[in-house]
């Protein structure tokens, strides 16, 4: 029977363990490693200082019975594919016919001097500064989006509930800009989200500069190419990633693994890649469950399964925006401002629905979302300038 290894505890590594047992069946036998014993669902971190919920934790143990696979809590630190084997943190072996390689990209500061926002960690670092501003000693705040690999949608969350927050506090001479490489805010969404996301924010009187690269100098922010300086008293960013660089495996120069169109790792035979540790700019929750979900068809159908397709990658989420969303804020109300759908934050298959059958999601992911904003883009339907964009984040950062 063969033996499939899926490392990685994260949305790719659960939806490809998920999906191998549904596609393949009894005719494989699992082993999922991963680092940490629980998934953390974070789609709702931005709102825990807001007091608006909190990035939810599930034992991995679950999942593993679910899928009846064996759970090994460790990280893996060299593949070898031509023997099929990997050699672990702890310095154990484990021996495989297919590896799926789902370990994520290593998250790092996004900018040099500015405070890096990162998901799931204590609520209290953002709080600090919303008592900031409630006692009125931070007026000017700064919201960055750093080059290279790296998720955008946080930032904005953050400013515009901030902005939100200010008012509802009585501060209405709080000046918050977003800085971003992109050309429009979310451009890889489409013209459509840009245009709700701009308007937004331009109904919050938060200050959207595009296009530009920010760097600190002392207390002062330089916007490349230029020039331009802003003062501002907090600085935040959103953090970049990194690729794993796991030894053994072909990867760029900032970690990330090379993969072929079907996931398979470049110059491997039995080893495969998915998710935000993939040399790919697209850093997204439903492009990693499809690359996962891609992989998982291709290695059921090698025991003789009849897999389903996966289909063709999308961006898809839901934007509920101005008059048709409530404002993100635990206490009375407010100016309505944006939420991203929960259950757009995950778009998969597998995961999502174990999340929502097993009561495990927040509630918004289990009941139909209001109207808004549905976003659903191929990525064959990038143009010109997106894919220059693309192309641009995909350059290591050192270079810029």
């Amino acid at each position: 029977m063969p033996h499939i290894i899926i490392a990685g505890g994260g949305v790719a590594g659960l939806e490809a363990l998920l999906a191998v047992r549904a596609m393949a069946g009894e005719r494989v036998r699992l082993t999922l490693v991963a680092p940490d014993p629980d998934f953390t669902y974070k789609p709702l971190a931005t709102a825990e200082p807001f007091g608006l919920g909190h990035a939810h934790s599930v034992p991995l143990t679950r999942f593993a019975e679910q899928a009846r696979a064996e759970l090994v809590i460790d990280a893996i630190e060299e593949v070898d594919d031509a023997f099929g084997r990997v050699r672990l943190a702890s310095r154990g072996t484990l021996y495989y016919d297919q590896l799926i390689v789902a370990t994520g990209g290593r998250p790092v500061a996004g900018v040099e001097g500015a405070v890096t926002w990162w998901p799931g960690t204590d609520p209290e670092t953002y709080g600090g500064l919303l008592r900031d501003l409630e006692e009125g000693y931070s007026k000017r705040l700064a919201v960055i989006v750093p080059p290279g690999a790296v998720w955008p949608l946080p930032a904005y969350e953050l400013a515009l509930m901030t902005a939100g927050e200010a008012a509802a506090m009585g501060q209405d001479d709080v000046e918050i800009a977003v800085i971003t490489p992109e050309e429009a805010p979310l451009a890889l969404f489409g013209e459509e989200a840009s245009a709700a996301v701009a308007d937004e924010l331009a109904g919050a009187r938060i200050r959207l500069i595009t296009g530009a690269v920010a760097r600190l100098d002392g207390k002062a922010i330089v916007l490349e190419p230029s020039g331009e300086r802003i003062e501002a008293q907090r600085v935040y960013t959103v953090p970049r990633l990194l690729g794993p660089a796991i030894a053994g495996l072909d990867t760029d120069d900032e970690g990330f693994i090379r993969v072929d169109d079907i996931g398979r790792v470049a110059g491997c035979e039995r080893t495969w890649a998915a998710g935000d540790g993939v040399a790919s700019p697209l850093k997204f929750g439903g492009v990693a469950t499809h690359q996962a979900r891609r992989i998982a068809a291709a290695i059921a159908r090698s025991t003789g399964a009849d897999a389903p397709d996966p289909g063709e990658p999308v961006l898809h989420g839901r934007l509920l925006t101005g008059n048709r969303s409530r404002r993100l804020r635990g206490r009375g109300d407010g100016e309505p401002a944006p939420l991203w759908w929960p259950a757009g934050k995950i778009a998969g298959l597998y995961l999502p629905r174990w999340l929502a059958e097993h009561g495990l999601a927040p509630r918004g992911q289990v009941e139909e979302p209001p109207d808004g904003l549905e976003i659903r883009r191929p990525l064959r339907a990038m143009r010109a300038a997106e894919a220059r964009y693309l192309a641009d984040l995909q350059r290591p950062t050192a270079t810029r």
